[in-house]
């Protein structure tokens, strides 16, 4: 029988979802707290964890992270209200296997949950929580997240064209990164998030990035000008089963979102990387609390 963790801090759909799962025949523990539910994964192993996001004493992302450090490496399914796109990059980042948003089906979950299980055989154990973390490579890198303004709206105003904009888009991003040595580590429709070895190499393809678009803009309508945002920060990054983990994943992509179109804002400890390397201006633009970060964070502006 498989072993199921639930951690939601809503008492309905904690009791919901854990007597549909029973009916289906696993095993539910459950947990309404981010703390216990952490120590509950590590005591348990369960084959399977079902995390929201927004929990009392410790958030999901963060329980995520951590039990990835552990080497928990059971699949992980965010179950959570918070449904935009960069929610769902962040949390996939982070460590989760699959993110399903509320309200759902039930019959989704369901199928989704015996997806991520076919990868564990029932009843074996395959995390090591021991807190050795042999199966781990971590790097110090800087880490990119991009993303395409309005292009949700465009889809809605004139598809083919939102289609044609987005092709122009991902050439223009993947040749940059390309020319800077970077390396992409996931394409979400209009997203890019790409990693550099370099901090001077990642604030140049920036910086290359958005005047390439810069220059394709001036003669174009409204409606065809491609706007990107940027954001950049530099920090430890966690290889995980081949994929690219950390918080620091997360702090680019939140940089992103506060940007504006067409600018390229970073982290303090991106510009203390590439301050004097550089004979880029930049401007400060005071400390940011940023969304699921748990200290505030220093911004800074490139000047183009």
């Amino acid at each position: 029988m498989y072993k199921i963790l639930l951690i939601e801090d809503d008492p309905a759909i904690l009791l919901g979802v854990s007597e549909y799962l029973s009916s289906q025949g696993y095993e539910v523990l459950k947990s309404e707290d981010g703390k216990e539910g952490f120590e509950l994964a590590l005591k348990e192993i369960p084959d399977l964890i079902l995390l929201d996001i927004n929990l009392p004493s410790l958030n999901g992302l963060e329980l995520c992270r951590m039990l990835r450090e552990r080497s928990f490496r059971n699949p992980i399914i965010m179950l959570t209200s918070m449904a935009e796109k960069i929610d769902k990059v962040v949390g996939l980042e982070v460590g989760a296997d699959d993110y399903v948003t509320k309200p759902f089906d039930s019959r989704e979950l369901l199928a989704r949950i015996r997806a991520n299980l076919r990868r564990v055989p029932e009843g074996s154990i395959r995390s090591d929580t021991s807190g050795k973390e042999e199966n781990l490579r971590r790097h110090l890198l800087a880490v990119m997240f991009s993303d395409m303004k309005d292009y949700s709206k465009k889809m809605n105003r004139d598809e083919k064209l939102a289609l044609e904009l987005l092709k122009i888009h991902n050439r223009f991003m993947e040749e940059s990164i390309r020319i800077f040595d970077g390396k992409v580590i996931e394409i979400i429709g209009d997203a890019f998030l790409a990693s550099f070895e370099s901090a001077t190499n990642a604030l140049k393809c920036s910086v290359d990035i958005q005047e390439k678009f810069g220059e394709y803009n001036i003669d174009k309508s409204k409606k065809e000008k491609i706007k990107v945002r940027i954001g950049i920060h530099i920090g430890d990054i966690i290889e995980f089963e081949g994929k690219l983990k950390g918080n620091a994943l997360n702090i680019a992509a939140r940089i992103q979102q506060i940007a504006e179109p067409g600018s390229i804002y970073m982290s303090d400890s991106f510009y203390l990387t590439v301050k004097g390397k550089t004979d880029k201006e930049f401007k400060s633009l005071g400390s940011y609390e940023l969304k699921n970060i748990k200290e505030p964070i220093e911004i800074y502006e490139v000047v183009i």
